[in-house]
């Protein structure tokens, strides 16, 4: 009879010690478990970078002509009886004009033809715009209007467009004969803030002059239409040297 008790008893504790068991494994191996939403945040697009927008070029840039600086100068002129050394030099100033909101830009070009050999001497001067390229020449045929005073030869003068600006130019040439020096002086009346006024300075011949003479100046040209545009020897001053 306490055979049986005691056998009872130690069942109950085996009994008893699996149940533990069970319970801490089923704890330990199934653990509870809690998730947080994960945020997701979107990359920013980058902003495309703008192509910048190139400058236009003037005339001069694209031509890539060089501007000679003021002052003396010497190039192989034509005479009649044959070509000689010039000596020559250019002077540019700006004056302020009778007209309100204009300026005049006067360049002065002295020859020394001491060395010419003898007959005709041709030289070639004129301004252009060094935006566009266009010749004042065709402002040069105002004979009519160049007693009557700067107003008109303004207002008969050429309109140049440039960067959505217009400006309006005239010109002018007094030639004297002063030998052995020859003394040319010409005289752009154009607005205040205008700095396209490029002076041309080249060489010329009998040829050339001819071919000059027959161009119909009543049309706007460039001066890269000219026949002779490619002349060796060709200067080209500004006010600033630039």
């Amino acid at each position: 009879m306490e055979y049986k008790k005691l056998m009872c008893a130690v069942l109950c504790v085996v009994l008893a010690g699996c149940g533990s068991s069970s319970s801490n494994t089923q704890a330990a191996t199934s653990p509870e478990t809690t998730l947080e939403p994960t945020e997701q945040v979107a990359e920013a697009t980058p902003e495309p970078t703008p192509t910048p927008t190139p400058e236009p070029k003037t005339f001069l840039e694209e031509q890539q002509l060089t501007i000679t600086p003021q002052g003396n100068f010497e190039y192989t002129a034509w005479a009649e009886k044959g070509t000689f050394p010039m000596h020559a030099s250019c002077s540019i100033k700006e004056e302020p004009s009778e007209t309100e909101g204009y300026k005049k830009v006067i360049a002065t070009i002295t020859y020394d033809v001491t060395d010419t050999p003898g007959g005709l001497i041709y030289t070639r001067e004129f301004p252009f715009d060094r935006y566009t390229g266009i010749c004042f020449d065709v402002t040069n045929e105002l004979s009519e209007h160049l007693e009557a005073g700067e107003a008109q030869q303004i207002e008969s003068g050429l309109d140049i467009e440039y960067e959505g600006m217009e400006y309006t130019v005239a010109y002018t040439a007094n030639r004297i004969n002063n030998w052995p020096q020859l003394i040319v002086e010409l005289t752009v009346l154009c607005p205040q803030e205008y700095d396209g006024t490029v002076f041309v300075v080249r060489y010329a011949d009998d040829q050339s002059n001819e071919q000059d003479t027959a161009l119909d100046w009543e049309v706007i040209r460039t001066i890269d239409e000219l026949p002779y545009y490619e002349t060796e020897d060709t200067f080209y001053f500004t006010a600033s040297d630039q």
